[in-house]
Order: structure tokens, then C-alpha cells, then sequence
């Protein structure tokens, strides 16, 4: 009997020193720290892909995503509205949204109603009711939207990823330099030569000659054969 607890208890001991040792302590928080895989049901805000808006003026991550989370009759989008962003007036036909303003303040008409969401503030837009959105203030705003059933976050998808357009942007420049340094250099040419006028612009350098003494006493007997019979002498 004493043998037995003995060994109970010297294995209790073996078991205590192990799993509490450094090694194993290290081992557990490495696994921990270990990169887990995405799921469907929780989603990290950072994950969330950022589309901005044509005129850079909002930005949209969709948290609930159809993507990520499958087919889905609800979607939730996390929007940043920049001073000055706005929405014109539209409806949704079957679709029913829920706006809940985390930070700033953003003005939503629904119908003939006008109001100015602070934080904490909520708004119901039923299906088939016109309603606007819009930042009129120097500060910006942020807010959750939800929208039931899902489809019209489809919108935020199509716009631009910032950091997307960068990196296009930076492959164009490299292609461009890497173009201009290939290109052959083209020939430089001077500017075209001045022509004095009245120079004869036929001869060229080196072509003129001057007169032997025979050369002009056979020009001066020609232009003396081309005076008038009148001024010769008898």
C-alpha cells in the first residue's frame, strides 16, 4: 500500500516538473502564437479589405462579408466619411438598412425627414424610401450599415483598393524607366546653316575660283559684243 502512494506521488511530481518546465511553457506559447486560420464566423476589422470611393471621399471595409461568410440574407459595412462626403438621394427596393454612427456626426434624410446622427445614433430606412447621406461638417465620421438582405454592399466592392492603385502605379513607373532605358538615343541635328543673301547657295565651299588674266580680257571682249550697234565705233 505504501509503495503504491509512493509511486503515486512520485509520478505526480514527474508530471508537475514537466509540464510546468520551460521548455514545455515555450513550446505551448509558440503554438499559441502560431498564425491561425481565417473563419467564417469571426471577423478581425484589419482584415476587412479598404475601397474608397471615385472621389476619395469615403471609404468602405465590408465586415460581413458574402465572401467570406457564404450566401447570407444580412451584411454589416464599416464606412468612413471624409468632410464633405456625400450620397444623393436613392432607394432600395427590397433591401432594408440600419445606420448606427460610431464617430462624428452625419446628417441622414429619410423621406421628407432630416436629422443629424450623433454618436451612438441609429436610423431605420424601410425598403422602397429615398434617402440621403452626407458629411457636412469639418470633422469625420464613422458608422456601421447594415444592410438586409445583402447585395447592396456589392457597390463598395467595385471601388478602389488604395493600396491596389499604388502598386499598379509603382509597375507602371518601373515598366516606364526600365522603357526609357532601352530606348536608343536619337540623333541630335544642329541647327540648319544660315544663307547670306544674294550668296550663291548652289556653290559649294571650296568651288570658287578666281579669274586668270585670260579669263577676264575674254569676258571684257564679250560684254563689249553686247552693246548696241549704236554706241560701236566706226
Amino acid at each position: 500500500m505504501k509503495s503504491t502512494l509512493i509511486k503515486k506521488i512520485i509520478f505526480m511530481l514527474f508530471a508537475s516538473f514537466f509540464f510546468y518546465s520551460p521548455a514545455f511553457a515555450k513550446n505551448k506559447n509558440k503554438q499559441s502564437n502560431e498564425v491561425q486560420p481565417k473563419s467564417r464566423n469571426f471577423v478581425a476589422f484589419d482584415d476587412a479589405v479598404y475601397n474608397t470611393s471615385p472621389d476619395k471621399r469615403i471609404g468602405a471595409k465590408i465586415l460581413v462579408d458574402t465572401n467570406i461568410v457564404g450566401p447570407s440574407i444580412a451584411a454589416m459595412t464599416h464606412l468612413t466619411y471624409l468632410p464633405g462626403a456625400h450620397v444623393p438621394s436613392h432607394r432600395h427596393v427590397y433591401v432594408t438598412e440600419i445606420i448606427y454612427v460610431l464617430e462624428g456626426n452625419l446628417t441622414v434624410r429619410i423621406g421628407t425627414e432630416t436629422k443629424i446622427l450623433s454618436k451612438d445614433s441609429t436610423a431605420f430606412v424601410p425598403p422602397k424610401t429615398f434617402h440621403e447621406l452626407m458629411n457636412d461638417s469639418a470633422d469625420v465620421v464613422k458608422f456601421l450599415q447594415y444592410y438586409s438582405p445583402s447585395g447592396a454592399e456589392e457597390e463598395y466592392r467595385n471601388w478602389e483598393n488604395p493600396k491596389t492603385a499604388e502598386a499598379k502605379a509603382q509597375a507602371e513607373e518601373i515598366e516606364k524607366q526600365i522603357e526609357l532605358k532601352n530606348k536608343e538615343p536619337e540623333e541630335i541635328k544642329g541647327p540648319a546653316p544660315l544663307t547670306v543673301p544674294g550668296s550663291p547657295t548652289s556653290v559649294k565651299l571650296g568651288d570658287v575660283k578666281m579669274d586668270t588674266e585670260e579669263d577676264s580680257s575674254k569676258k571684257k571682249e564679250l560684254l563689249l559684243n553686247l552693246k548696241p550697234n549704236s554706241e560701236k565705233k566706226d
